[in-house]
């Protein structure tokens, strides 16, 4: 890709947006509404925001997504870059952005105390928490507050007089997740462990399932699901996120029931695989007939594409043919996969690096399952870290699934898989 290209349409966008400044966009104003941003402070794609607005004796949620495709259009140089990566790839020491840096942050996202361009939906929510009605309309918003996961927990938790709405915004999505959950849907609430590395010395960070982050997550699966019936019913092409089958739930998952984490690990081995279609087929996992990824357009380029057809479908324009969207789906499957393999591999690496630099510490595991037996091959959880890896496992006593146990690593030449001893079982 031309690099020029790239840079002249980058010019061109910065220089309309700072002389327009939405100005005379056509979109509607939301900017009255109190608008909220959640995420890590050292998040700089900032895709999404929510509002509650106030009506007679009813609440209406609002979710606004950034728009970048109100500024450059499809088969430009930007757009042929953003295809060619898939989606931004963020490794433990650099980060490959899917749309250019300086567009993400002075245009693109949603930025505190800015006007900025969304695809905003408005739902208003029967008592059960379906959905009894809903908007879709192109948009002009204002963040109000960008607050960090533990400062949206806060609000939600104290629900302060003046300072109530994510609190409210929270309650109304849990009987939303209900509702999913009547319809099948499956939840595992689990905190996790993730590798972060600054300056070459790799830590982990425990991620909990906090109320605000179960906040934002069932807001955009809301969103991706009234999207994609949305496009369902106006016959527009777009890629459909679809998880089909489900296996019945094993006599494995009712035995270990009193063993959360195993329980959680029996119960992800049951669900299909999640997978782009252009037929908007069920996501079982969900609970939903249909959905979509949508609410990452700065990120994922199958949300992009999505971002696409809203802004030609709300504007009467001709939307990229059915054809062009099956071909690209197919590609956004492939790529995707290269792209959650490098991410893995780094975030192997780094943890092989972890591992070594604390060899001397004993950690307290679960056998989650034999891989290969005869080899020693395994997959144990990490109790006090939240997270689990394959390795090879020395030991001389009969290990089964689901126990408990403590290992100590040891350190071999081989990057390719860590390697722990057995020194106790737990009491």
């Amino acid at each position: 890709m031309c690099n020029k290209e790239i840079d002249n349409e980058i010019k061109d966008i910065i220089s309309t947006f700072k002389q327009t400044n939405n100005i005379d966009s056509p979109a509607e104003d939301l900017t009255h509404l109190k608008t909220y941003s959640i995420d890590d402070y050292q998040t700089f794609e900032i895709d999404d925001a929510i509002s509650l607005e106030k009506i007679s004796y009813q609440y209406k949620l609002w979710i606004h997504i950034a728009s970048p495709t109100s500024y450059f259009e499809y088969q430009s140089a930007i757009d042929k870059k953003a295809r060619k990566l898939n989606s931004t790839v963020y490794l433990s020491t650099n980060t490959y952005y899917m749309l250019p840096e300086i567009l993400i942050n002075d245009v693109f996202s949603l930025s505190n105390n800015e006007k900025r361009e969304s695809v905003s939906l408005g739902v208003i929510f029967n008592e059960d928490g379906s959905v009894a009605s809903t908007e879709i309309v192109q948009s002009i918003i204002k963040v109000n507050f960008r607050l960090n996961y533990t400062e949206a927990d806060e609000l939600i938790d104290y629900a302060p007089k003046e300072e109530e709405d994510l609190s409210i915004i929270s309650e109304i999505l849990q009987r939303r997740k209900c509702w999913r959950k009547n319809s099948g849907a499956m939840e595992i609430l689990e905190s996790y462990g993730k590798i972060i590395v600054k300056d070459n010395n790799p830590t982990i960070k425990i991620i909990d399932p906090t109320l605000s982050r179960q906040l934002i997550s069932e807001a955009m699966i809301l969103y991706g699901n009234v999207i994609s019936n949305f496009t369902k019913v106006n016959k527009i092409p777009v890629p459909y996120r679809v998880q089909q089958s489900i296996d019945k739930v094993s006599k494995d998952i009712i035995q270990y029931s009193d063993n959360n984490v195993l329980y959680n690990f029996l119960l992800k081995r049951t669900m299909g695989k999640s997978y782009y279609s252009i037929k908007p087929l069920p996501h079982k996992s969900l609970g939903l007939t249909s959905y979509l990824h949508c609410t990452s357009p700065i990120r994922r380029y199958a949300d992009l594409l999505v971002n696409y057809q809203l802004n030609r479908y709300l504007n009467n324009k001709e939307l990229i043919s059915k054809d062009d969207v099956e071909q690209m789906t197919i590609q956004i499957n492939n790529q995707g996969r290269e792209n959650i393999m490098r991410y893995r591999d780094d975030q192997k690496h780094w943890l092989i690096q972890w591992f070594k630099k604390n060899s001397i510490k004993e950690y307290n595991v679960i056998l989650l399952n034999w891989i290969n037996k005869y080899k020693n091959i395994c997959n144990l959880y990490f109790i006090e870290y939240h997270f689990s890896t394959i390795c090879n496992l020395k030991s001389k006593k009969n290990l089964n699934i689901g126990e408990s146990f403590n290992v100590q690593n040891i350190v071999y030449n081989n990057d390719d898989i860590i390697y722990f001893e057995l020194i106790s079982l737990s009491k």
